[in-house]
């Protein structure tokens, strides 16, 4: 009932706030950064397991303050290097890690993060827990908060194989429910600070790693983001991290 109230309340708001029109351009710079730690590649053998740490994220919003946007989907790339072993980690279905993640097993948890965004001029602070998604290729993102609205939902993720300087492309579709969390009310993703430190399970005598890096064939990572908005439009940010063997 609170969250009914809330909403509620928001939406009275946001038919004052928003202006009638839908049609904008985003105006603030997409930011990004990522890296992995240690920076040494190892072998397609015997790859180096990694810490990974990803953000993208908005600096200042204000010039789309008249006209507010959201994240549609947020796309990240990773090295050509890149090794991800999710098919050897047990895994935890969306539905379970919305329903009951504490049920989940103890090695499906991979990750963790914080998250902000912005709506109406109100900030909702998240706290992110990361799952290894079934597949083998799935990621589940469960976000949490609770001012100004109860936020209980789970975004997943899905990797496919790219070509060219990146290896591995992970599209994640922001749940309609967040993109606009109550009628008129969107809501801008200004933070998504994510870590998935280095893990492992046995298999046999063997420890595979989570993450790992195969390699460092020209000196660096590239790592690259793409969002995509609400008004069609997308950003692209391209960073590289120095590597060596």
């Amino acid at each position: 009932m609170l969250r009914r109230v809330t909403l509620l309340a928001l939406a009275v708001v946001a038919v004052v706030a928003i202006p009638a029109s839908s049609a904008f351009a985003v105006n603030s710079p997409q930011q990004f950064s990522a890296s992995v730690t240690p920076n040494k590649g190892g072998t397609k053998a015997k790859p180096t397991p990694v810490t990974l740490k990803v953000r993208p994220y908005f600096g200042d919003i204000s010039a789309d303050a008249a006209a507010p946007f959201a994240t549609q989907t947020a796309n990240v790339f990773f090295p050509a290097e890149s090794v991800f072993n999710g098919k050897y980690f047990p895994s935890c279905a969306n539905a379970k890690v919305l329903s009951a993640a504490n049920s989940c097993p103890a090695n499906s948890k991979v990750g963790s993060g914080t998250a902000a965004g912005v709506a109406l001029g109100l900030t909702e602070n998240l706290k992110v827990t990361i799952y290894n998604g079934p597949g083998g290729n799935k990621v589940e993102l469960l976000v949490d908060g609770t001012s100004p609205l109860a936020i209980h939902s789970v975004i997943e993720g899905k990797l496919s194989k790219v070509t060219g300087k990146y290896g591995l492309k992970l599209s994640v579709p922001i749940p309609p429910d967040l993109q606009q969390p109550a009628p008129g009310a969107i809501a801008t993703l200004t933070d998504f600070n994510t870590t998935l430190p280095v893990k492992f399970v046995k298999k046999g005598k063997k420890k595979i790693p989570y993450l790992g890096a195969s390699g460092c064939a020209t000196g660096k990572w590239n790592f690259g983001y793409i969002g995509d908005y609400t008004d069609g439009t997308s950003q692209t940010v391209d960073v590289t991290q120095a590597c060596h063997k």
